[in-house]
């Protein structure tokens, strides 16, 4: 008995060849017909032109701004801003250092969640940057837990501001155009 060729027929037998028709794509065909699945998708602007991503390094900027402006004007200086500050913080070297500590925790946690795996430290698993985050995360935690008494306004809002704007900058710049 025969085997197969290469192709599937057997020795001798004919094929009909199909007729491939080639399709043309135009870049400028499927640009038109993209349409945006999510409020955060990867490509496609807002209707007044602005893209996405600018807002996305918009809202980090600003939420880095007021994390400033919380650290150093209300914590460090004392002033009173309506929303930032409920009274005077008796503490303000141990209430700055918290804050401080806890928004460098925050944003390494969040980085090594969302962009770890791309550094060339986690090129064998990257998985292992969920790990270091994790671990990070938790002493943040940690942290809080100890000094809730102490600070658990000033480490609360620098936490939520850092998370945010980390969020944003690290989300914005993965939009490469």
């Amino acid at each position: 008995m025969d085997d197969l060729d290469i192709d599937g027929s057997l020795p001798g037998q004919d094929l009909e060849e199909e007729e491939i028709q080639e399709e043309i794509r135009r870049e400028e065909d499927s640009n038109e017909r993209f349409t945006p699945t999510s409020p955060l998708s990867m490509r496609g602007t807002d209707d007044n032109g602005d893209s996405q991503r600018g807002m996305l390094y918009l809202i980090a900027g600003a939420g880095y701004g007021t994390l400033v402006v919380y650290l150093v004007l209300v914590i460090q200086q004392g002033m009173n801003i309506p929303l930032l500050t409920s009274g005077e913080v008796s503490d303000k070297s141990g209430a700055l250092s918290t804050a401080v500590l806890i928004s460098a925790m925050v944003y390494v946690t969040i980085w090594f969640f969302m962009s770890g795996k791309n550094h060339s430290f986690f090129t064998e698993d990257p998985d292992k940057a969920k790990f270091y985050a994790g671990i990070i995360g938790l002493a943040a935690l940690v942290i809080i837990a100890i000094s809730w008494e102490d600070h658990q306004r000033e480490m609360i809002i620098s936490a939520i501001l850092t998370a945010i704007s980390t969020w944003s900058y690290i989300r914005s710049s993965e939009m490469k155009a």
